[in-house]
């Protein structure tokens, strides 16, 4: 489906009209517009900007080919000289590619390592940026085969499974990857449990420049402040230390999608 139809289609099922997208994702109502029409297409970022407000697969809003590609690095296998993977006892594996699947082991251990790995020849195939690519493999490549079976994901280094703590006294926080005990003046912590932002945090995203942007509006007093903004993806977490009087504001490199908290002695821990 081209991009201009599908983001008209998940613009009506979610009950938006184009004005209140464009206000969402902090563009003009002629640009919404313009993409449903064909006229232009968004930027990478926009389009995991659009499918995030929109709730659905980022890698439906991207023209991709219909011809069978990598189940690991998303290379078509109509790319000339593609060969197919073998498996252990030297047969093609149709699901993989060569370069990422051979004797019946991948060749890389993660994602990340997919990623840059195909950066420059994306880069080469596509005309896009370094930034650009980083973005679009991020979106795509968790879609895949190998990426979504649970069989082959490290579930022991997936941070989205991870646990935070912080210290009501000092306001000390731990992000572990699994249940632990965790004290901190003389108290035992309790791992928290993120609660969902139903009116609590006002909560601004922004994606551009291979940057995910938060601002959040809290009167941030010495008695009452955000601590920390986080960012936890599969295999990496992010924090922001914050501070009283300060903005509550972060930025986060685009490494594959992410999911936001914030926390406060106040609030607790809230999914934004």
């Amino acid at each position: 489906m081209k991009v201009s139809d599908a983001l008209s289609n998940a613009r009506k099922r979610a009950g938006l009209t184009q004005e209140q997208l464009a206000a969402k994702v902090y563009v003009t109502r002629q640009a919404v517009s313009r993409w449903e029409n064909g006229d232009s297409e968004p930027s990478v970022d926009m389009r995991k900007l659009l499918a995030n407000v929109l709730d659905m697969p980022a890698a439906e809003l991207f023209d991709l080919p219909d011809a069978p590609a990598c189940q690991c690095c998303g290379t078509p296998f109509d790319v000339p000289n593609m060969p197919f993977g073998t498996d252990a006892d030297g047969t093609e594996n149709p699901d993989y590619c060569g370069w990422c699947y051979q004797n019946g082991e991948f060749t890389s251990a993660g994602l990340d390592e997919i990623i840059e790995r195909n950066v420059p020849f994306l880069m080469e195939a596509t005309g896009y940026t370094a930034e650009e690519a980083v973005s679009f493999m991020g979106a795509v490549l968790p879609t895949l085969k190998r990426w979504r079976s649970a069989e082959n994901r490290n579930l022991a280094a997936d941070c989205r499974k991870g646990v935070f703590y912080a210290c009501p006294d000092c306001g000390n926080a731990v992000w572990s990857m699994g249940e632990a005990t965790v004290n901190c003046c003389g108290n035992v912590l309790e791992p928290l449990v993120p609660r969902r932002n139903d009116g609590i945090l006002a909560a601004e995203v922004e994606v551009a420049d291979g940057c995910q942007r938060v601002l959040i509006s809290h009167p941030m007093t010495k008695q009452d402040h955000l601590a920390y903004i986080l960012a936890v993806g599969d295999d990496l977490v992010r924090i922001k230390r914050l501070y009283p009087e300060q903005e509550a504001r972060a930025e986060f490199p685009l490494q594959g999608p992410c999911t936001l908290y914030a926390y406060g002695e106040g609030c607790g821990l809230v999914e934004l």
